[in-house]
């Protein structure tokens, strides 16, 4: 986190209006990972962006022309202590 390079390479600018502090940081890139494990044609961290929600669970945007909100719904969970950080997304598609 003393380099800012990392957030700006991670992080949207949506995503950087937060207080950037490492468990933040993590848990983004930790969803985007997640995120891309699932959909193969993201090639940019910056295609993801994932928003807190107050008491709901995060609001992923993918920014790609592949990706048809109508056909398929990304579920995400995103946890984190403070030397760790996890992330779990499921793509559920509809036919």
């Amino acid at each position: 986190m003393e380099n800012s390079a990392f957030a700006n390479r991670i992080l949207t600018q949506q995503e950087q209006l937060r207080s950037l502090c490492p468990e933040y940081v993590a848990g983004r890139w930790a969803a985007k990972e997640a995120i891309k494990k699932c959909l193969p044609y993201i090639n940019s961290w910056h295609q993801v962006e994932v928003v807190g929600q107050p008491h709901s669970a995060p609001l992923v945007t993918i920014h790609h022309h592949l990706f048809d909100p109508s056909q398929l719904k990304i579920h995400l969970s995103i946890s984190h202590e403070r030397d760790i950080a996890i992330a779990f997304a499921v793509v559920e598609k509809f036919s």
